[in-house]
């Protein structure tokens, strides 16, 4: 099983969820954390980031095989969070 990390902005994200999707990202993140390649590789500039669905969210994370440690770098919603996140992590 990896380590998590998480990003300044992801814990701010996770802070700000209702108490529902906080319990629903969490374990989407343990199931990373058991299986870290069951996110879906993105293209294009975000290229070596994933993403894990969860609902209409989605978690951003980098794979750190050398440290066995999976960096959480982002949270947010389907309709934006690829947007807001273009360029930032690379």
């Amino acid at each position: 099983m990896y380590s998590i990390l998480y990003t300044k902005e992801a814990k701010t994200a996770i802070d700000k969820l209702p108490l529902k999707k906080k319990r629903q990202i969490k374990d989407a993140i343990e199931r990373i954390a058991s299986n870290p390649k069951i996110g879906k590789q993105l293209t294009h500039e975000l290229k070596g980031l994933l993403s894990y669905r969860s609902g209409t969210y989605r978690v951003i994370y980098r794979i750190d095989h050398e440290k066995i440690t999976v960096i959480i770098l982002t949270i947010g919603h389907r309709k934006n969070i690829y947007k807001e996140i273009s360029g930032r992590f690379n």
